[in-house]
């Protein structure tokens, strides 16, 4: 009686295992694609931010050689720079979109915003400082020029925008990071179970193979007995 109990509890437990492997597989294929996802997001953030502040760089480099040095290549390579800022020239990775649109495309918390917005306020005070140079040396005032570029303010503002843009950063990569660990854990639960899962199955087909073998060697003995003649019943002539 106790095979067959047996042998009924694993009839029932095996589609109820195929179904849970299915639903397991599903979300294993899942977390993978959403850990794909998170690992991709943490490349392209790095490298936005990363575009913007090394764009920030040139310009005050670019600008400052000029009025200094009154480099017509300079003035040309701050332009150039200038428009990729804007939007208007292409960027390294082919993309052509302005800071700010390219700071939008961002999901960003209240803290990550707050940096970017006080990089972003920084970064206008210095594109005015660096428009007001620019007039001052079309009309020939060079001294005055380099004194918009080359003093305390400037530099304030300069280091407020790298100093923004690196808290960022560390903020920035440390939440992705912390987003990438929970989808490795998320993957490696389900891969987990699914191997569970698996074993379980590995499990019931034994226990069903064994049952039904057992059922067969029953069933040929049975018939043996039912054919053996019974004693005493075959008398002598």
């Amino acid at each position: 009686m106790h095979h067959r109990i047996i042998l009924r509890l694993a009839l029932l437990l095996l589609p109820f295992l195929l179904l849970v492997g299915a639903a397991l597989l599903w979300l294993l294929l899942q977390s993978q694609k959403e850990l794909e996802q998170a690992q991709q997001t943490r490349f392209e953030y790095f490298e936005n931010v990363t575009q913007i502040r090394m764009l920030s760089g040139q310009l005050s480099t670019r600008v400052r050689n000029y009025v200094y040095t009154g480099s017509e290549r300079d003035l040309s390579l701050y332009y150039h720079v200038l428009a990729i800022t804007e939007g208007h020239h292409s960027r390294s990775n082919g993309r052509r979109i302005s800071n700010e649109q390219l700071i939008r495309t961002m999901v960003l918390n209240r803290e990550e915003f707050n940096l970017l917005e006080r990089a972003r306020l920084a970064t206008l005070t210095l594109s005015r400082l660096e428009e007001e140079a620019l007039r001052l040396m079309e009309t020939g005032h060079h001294i005055q020029a380099r004194q918009k570029l080359f003093n305390a303010d400037y530099d304030i503002y300069s280091d407020m925008v790298s100093g923004s843009v690196n808290q960022f950063i560390s903020l920035l990569l440390e939440r992705l990071d912390r987003s990438i660990e929970r989808e490795q854990q998320r993957h490696h639960d389900a891969m987990m179970s699914l191997v569970i899962i698996f074993l379980l199955l590995i499990l019931c087909c034994l226990v069903l193979g064994w049952q039904l073998s057992h059922g067969i060697i029953n069933g040929k003995s049975a018939n043996q007995a039912v054919c053996l003649p019974e004693p005493g019943s075959l008398s002598k002539p």
